[in-house]
């Protein structure tokens, strides 16, 4: 496993350098191969060294394309984000969307700032970088709840790992002793200073608190930061000098203008009686100063910022109100007068230290790197998945004494939206093929239960009702439309497995007094769901009765209605059927290839060849070798841009029986090849690198969306599923 980090780093002086620095390297130690792409300011250029692999211009958007061409080609595993606004280019620095969305690397991405309130823009930005990322890692609970509740995120992709922090064990009284400064109280802060900081509210609590703490020294250590030095100089810290002269504090605070190295902070830590983190940013999710405090065992006070109300809750530290010296002085002083509410501080920081150890942390990521790693395979995933017996407990899940409930939030059956005519005619597919490898009771009891939702949705002349509410009356009329084509299907498809005769005459009776309604048919995907149950019937009853002759008279007749369409429609450009592609596409090629079959039609043949490779381009990316399927929110219209969103499991689910019958009616191995591919989309291969299976419910989510997959598992998505595996299980020792 290699990983490679693209963030600020070392010897750039920034939080997220020095974070990035410390996660690197204890990944390293764990013998992980790392590199790092370092951004570059052009304010505050910067020497590097390895691990460095390359620089990235802040503001050059060529180097973000490059250095993604340049890890596509590289041996690199996973690439590590760290985010921050202010650390890329661009408007919100929107350049670091070119290089994610170029990357085919497996990409996870550290939010270091999560606002509360974001402009459109900065949220589109977060939004996007969690689709194209496969996990993202938050530091705060609060960081979570905002992904979800501002950004419209899926709770499932983000993981909580803390911030880490390196374990700072040396005794206070050698620190104190190393650092000149025996026998005295020590308040210390640590910072990067800028204005957000709040130094100058601890000064003024200084100043009141040396009337109870006369050997209070508070040392501000830390340079200005880089990018504040070139907009303003060093006015901030020479403000909070003339402060400090005002109060006469010139003993009891001490400057120390370096950014010291690691080694060098620690004994300063050490050295500490309190730790203090005055800041003004209430919004502020993360603290790396805070957390090495933390690390290093101290006492802190600090203000209400999110990070430190959550690390510091319940007791761990002191948090005082904004801008409050008042509060700060007051908090001091009680510690230093209550040596064991100071000592238990101490305690309380050191037992929250364990899950802070850079060692702890780096194992945690690579973890998660395992996961996604072994999560990428998405071609190994779906031939274990279809080696392994068919799991229906999701599907009995969704079915009650009527039938399948059409419906779910996430995947509790909502009962008022009742039941669907097309569900029930799936679901009949999917048992009656499972019932042709295992003869149980339990599957046969779901055949006649969904046979029997059809007959119920069948009128008198063949036609068949859509939508049955709860309250078990129809919110539709009969029609010749989708449902009963898709009865049509199932009904035929169960006739050709079907070995029991009683009740093999049943379904039998259904499916003729449905073909008085097929010179009804209208509608294209009417007709190709209708010539698929006549292909399953004729291949079962050839001409051996009158209804098998009538049904092949019908299956040329709905062909050519699709070959008049083809004609009307296609141009040198466009070889479909419609001037808008729209839903369940691949159907209609799998329809021809089905006519084909049966009547040796060569134009049959033709136009199903010509169709099925123009439906394939419109929706597989070859740069990306993943389905993308047109989306049902705007579809795709010629001449326009096809919608990305939301991606539907029938569409590939269609792919896959394309495929499967083209090569059957081809003898074309490489077809199914391609159906596997289009079953991975359900694992991961797709757009938002998204599972669409769920491994924990058996079930299947309702689609992919903008902001990563429906949460709702309904009955279409899981029975479209089911239906996928059944056709490549089969051919599986083909592929």
């Amino acid at each position: 496993m290699k990983i490679a980090f693209i963030a600020s780093f070392v010897p750039r002086k920034c939080g997220v350098a020095t974070y990035t620095r410390d996660l690197s390297l204890e990944i390293h130690k764990k013998r992980i191969p790392i590199s790092i792409f370092a951004m570059e300011n052009p304010m505050i250029p910067t020497v590097y060294a390895p691990p460095v692999m390359e620089t990235i211009q802040q503001e050059k958007i060529a180097d973000y394309q490059k250095v993604a061409k340049l890890l596509n080609s590289s041996s690199v595993d996973i690439v590590h984000l760290q985010h921050e606004f202010g650390l890329f280019g661009g408007a919100d620095g929107e350049y670091i969307l070119d290089l994610a969305s170029l990357l085919n690397k497996p990409l996870v991405v550290t939010f270091h700032t999560v606002l509360l309130t974001p402009t459109e823009h900065q949220k589109y930005i977060i939004q996007e970088l969690t689709r194209l990322s496969r996990n993202v890692i938050i530091m705060d609970e609060v960081a979570n709840n905002r992904l979800e509740q501002v950004y419209g995120l899926n709770p499932s992709d983000s993981v909580f790992i803390l911030h880490g922090a390196p374990i700072t064990t040396m005794k206070k009284d050698v620190a104190k002793k190393i650092i000149n400064f025996p026998y005295t109280f020590i308040l210390l802060a640590n910072n990067l200073l800028s204005r957000n900081k709040g130094i100058e509210y601890a000064i003024e609590a200084v100043a009141q608190a040396v009337l109870k703490i006369p050997n209070l020294v508070f040392l501000v250590l830390g340079e200005t930061h880089p990018l504040v030095k070139k907009t303003e100089g060093e006015s901030y810290r020479e403000e909070l000098m003339e402060q400090v002269i005002k109060l006469k504090l010139e003993k009891h605070i001490i400057f120390i203008n370096k950014y010291l190295p690691l080694e060098q902070l620690q004994i300063y830590l050490a050295a500490a009686d309190v730790y203090i983190t005055p800041y003004l940013d209430p919004q502020q999710i993360t603290s790396g100063t805070l957390s090495y405090a933390i690390g290093a065992g101290k006492a802190c006070i600090s203000t209400e910022f999110i990070y430190a109300k959550d690390i510091l809750a319940k007791g761990q530290g002191i948090l005082v109100q904004f801008r409050d010296s008042n509060a700060i002085a007051k908090a001091l002083v009680q510690l230093y007068k209550d040596p064991k509410k100071l000592r238990k501080l101490e305690t309380n920081a050191t037992n929250l230290r364990k899950d802070m150890r850079w060692s702890r942390v780096a194992q945690k990521h690579i973890l998660l790197y395992e996961k996604i790693l072994q999560l990428n395979d998405s071609q190994t995933i779906a031939k274990k998945i279809l080696r392994a017996p068919l799991d229906i407990s999701y599907l009995s899940h969704l079915t009650d004494a009527v039938g399948v409930i059409q419906h779910t939030h996430h995947i509790i059956p909502d009962r008022k939206f009742g039941y669907s005519t097309d569900d029930n005619a799936r679901a009949l597919i999917v048992v009656s093929q499972l019932y042709k490898q295992h003869k149980t009771d339990d599957i046969l009891k779901l055949i006649k239960l969904y046979v029997t939702f059809l007959k119920f949705a069948q009128s008198a002349n063949g036609k068949f009702h859509t939508f049955l509410n709860f309250n078990r009356s129809w919110d539709d009329t009969t029609d010749v439309t989708d449902p009963y084509g898709k009865a049509m299907w199932a009904l035929g498809f169960n006739l050709y497995l079907n070995d029991n005769p009683p009740f093999a005459q049943s379904v039998h009776s259904l499916f003729v007094m449905n073909l008085e309604q097929m010179d009804n048919i209208r509608d294209l995907r009417t007709a190709a769901y209708t010539m698929l149950g006549l292909y399953y019937y004729i291949l079962t009853y050839e001409s051996k009765t009158d209804a098998a002759v009538q049904a092949s008279v019908y299956l040329k007749k709905l062909a050519d209605f699709l070959i008049g369409a083809y004609e009307k429609s296609h141009t040198t450009s466009w070889d479909w059927f419609e001037d808008t592609v729209t839903y369940d596409n691949f159907r209609l090629p799998q329809a021809l290839f089905a006519a084909y079959m049966i009547t040796r039609n060569v134009k049959y043949k033709k136009v199903a060849n010509l169709t099925l490779q123009f439906i394939t381009n419109c929706n597989y990316d070859k740069q990306k070798s993943y389905f993308d399927f047109i989306g049902q929110d705007g579809w795709y219209v010629k001449g326009e841009k096809k919608a990305e969103y939301d991606q539907q499991p029938l569409e590939a689910a269609a792919a896959v029986d394309a495929y499967v019958f083209a090569a059957k009616a081809l003898h074309k191995k490489n077809y199914l090849s391609r159906a596997l591919l289009a079953f991975e989309w359900f694992f991961g291969n797709n757009r938002n690198h998204r599972y669409i299976y769920d491994e924990n419910t058996k079930g299947v989510f309702d689609g992919l969306t903008k902001r990563g997959v429906n949460q709702n598992e309904g009955a279409e998505s899981t029975v479209c599923f089911l239906m996928s595996c059944f056709s490549l299980q089969h051919s599986l020792k083909k592929i």
